[in-house]
């Protein structure tokens, strides 16, 4: 008889050791249904008002600059970055003493919901701009444009003098570009849960206002810029939309298809418009409700949310335009605390990333500040904490957050071979996600993500067994890396192949870890963990 330590010894390492077995089948050429997915589609953007902070005023942020290199160097491009957001509809320029930004908070909307909130008026200096030289080498730019300020002339001043910052010398020399001109942030939201256009209460009601108004001012901006007038003369290209996403507080006169199917783009500013944005949040702490991280993680979660865009995406689409997520991240509002910037943060980015992917969107810029609880990274020292305004003794230096690593293993998955393209595997198990990559029609990966949590509280951790079997040619080769996160609640202590980035200057350090994937044993797969077969 089995004493009763025994016992309980046996029953946790049954517990600890209970494999749910996986088969999925993964083609060996790329299937017919297979969606590119662009070098840079992990992209990012950044609140306006501490733009400065993130790129550095006199010299480069070697940190942030790092944290984009590393991807760069994966993907053999760099991240596009928006300059936007809320704060680019409250921005102008500013007097000759304004060198970079001066930047004004009403101090009394600070609290532990909301430590660091966003300006509510800026004054742009002429050195704001040239900044973006401090960017790696070919970075391309999206720039927001006070939209919400109903001057269309002083937009135009205002782009000119941005184009001039692209076009001196030291940011050509980068190879820095003007991607395009976002004018005006979430216009559906006017009048209702911001402050713009208060005057006009109905703003928001209908699109039917904004419709001739936006069209019109893009028009003009283009006539002023193609006279050179305002130097230097150049043809601007814009992005249209970046409206917030549909949801139960929008119109549907303000979705992406009904701004389309009602011109949107008239016949002369088509040309000019490139891509069609709009912005997507898995819910909202703005109002300080409290979150759940199992809820944003779970795979059908992340699936129900971005199918509402289909009807949008298919819209722009027809009209020859990239849909990209302009600004996206887990919660609008800067996060959840203990969610937003914890290691399930990294398994739901990156299935949200891979998922978009498969809809025919181009591009998602997720969404950063300074101090925001779902950043990818803080850039700065903080004296305050992101998640509840108490004072950080001693400050909290730049650092590397979860949602990072999402992605560092996107960036290696796609690689930089400029041809790749991916399918989701279907798998019979509500937690665990799969891609299959491939360049041009060849296989090269397969990444998996199991999105069960494991929590501090947990007393064990669940496993799936996947076994992998290859509907063709099989490669001679495969290997394993893997995310490994000790919980999901946990900020940090992650590590990608055994590499860690959670160091002071952004750069990998640590032993590099790879497994060889025994295709008659398959692998096992443990909650909150990625694994990435590379194939040979």
């Amino acid at each position: 008889m089995l004493s009763s330590n025994l016992r309980q010894i046996l029953v946790a390492l049954l517990l600890t050791t209970s494999v749910r077995a996986l088969d999925v089948t993964i083609p060996a050429q790329a299937p017919g249904a297979a969606s590119s997915i662009a070098q840079d589609h992990v992209s990012l953007s950044i609140e306006q008002d501490r733009w400065v902070d993130w790129v550095g005023s006199t010299s480069r942020n070697e940190f942030f600059f790092n944290s984009l290199d590393n991807l760069d160097k994966l993907t053999g491009v760099p991240p596009r970055i928006r300059i936007g957001g809320q704060a680019a509809d409250v921005a102008n320029q500013g007097s000759s003493s304004v060198q970079f930004c001066n930047a004004y908070y009403d101090n009394t909307t600070i609290s532990s919901n909301s430590p660091y909130p966003g300006a509510y008026s800026m004054a742009i200096g002429s050195d704001f701009y040239p900044t973006v030289r401090f960017l790696p080498k070919n970075t391309k730019v999206v720039t927001g444009v006070n939209y919400g300020a109903n001057d269309d002339l002083r937009a135009s001043v205002y782009i000119s003098w941005i184009t001039k910052a692209f076009t001196s010398p030291d940011v050509v020399d980068q190879g820095v570009t003007l991607e395009a001109i976002e004018l005006g942030h979430e216009p559906d939201r006017y009048g209702k849960d911001n402050t713009f256009r208060s005057w006009d209460p109905k703003w928001s009601d209908t699109s039917a206002k904004y419709l001739p108004e936006w069209s019109n001012w893009v028009k003009n901006i283009i006539d002023i810029m193609r006279s050179g007038w305002l130097p230097p003369a150049l043809d601007i290209p814009f992005w249209a939309g970046s409206i917030s996403a549909t949801g139960a507080k929008q119109s549907n006169t303000w979705t992406g298809r009904y701004l389309l199917e009602h011109n949107l783009l008239p016949e002369a500013i088509a040309p000019n418009v490139k891509a069609f944005s709009q912005h997507h949040y898995s819910g909202s702490t703005c109002k300080g409700s409290t979150k759940d991280l199992k809820s944003l993680v779970t795979k059908s979660s992340i699936r129900q949310g971005l199918d509402a865009l289909k009807e949008d995406i298919a819209a722009a689409k027809s009209k020859g335009l990239e849909y990209v997520l302009g600004e996206a991240n887990s919660f609008s509002c800067h996060g959840a605390a203990d969610v937003s910037n914890v290691a399930g943060s990294a398994i739901w980015a990156l299935d949200y990333l891979l998922y978009a992917s498969q809809l025919g969107i181009s591009r998602i810029y997720f969404h950063q500040g300074v101090g925001y609880k779902f950043n990818f990274l803080q850039p700065t020292t903080l004296s305050r904490s992101p998640l509840d305004n108490s004072v950080l003794s001693p400050p909290q230096e730049a650092h590397i957050e979860p949602s990072y690593h999402a992605a560092l293993i996107a960036a290696e998955a796609i690689g930089s071979s400029g041809q790749t393209r991916v399918a989701e595997l279907p798998t019979d198990n509500s937690a665990v996600s799969g891609y299959a990559f491939y360049s041009g029609d060849k296989l090269t990966k397969a990444l998996f993500i199991n999105s069960d949590l494991y929590l501090k509280s947990d007393d064990s951790r669940s496993q799936t067994r996947i076994n992998v079997k290859i509907d063709g040619a099989a490669p001679r080769l495969a290997t394993i890396k893997r995310l490994s996160v000790p919980h999901s609640d946990e900020t940090s202590g992650l590590t990608w192949g055994g590499l860690s980035y959670e160091t002071k200057d952004a750069r990998p350090t640590g032993i590099s870890r790879v497994e060889v994937l025994d295709f008659s044993e398959g692998f096992d797969l443990r909650a909150t963990e990625v694994a990435l077969i590379s194939f040979d």
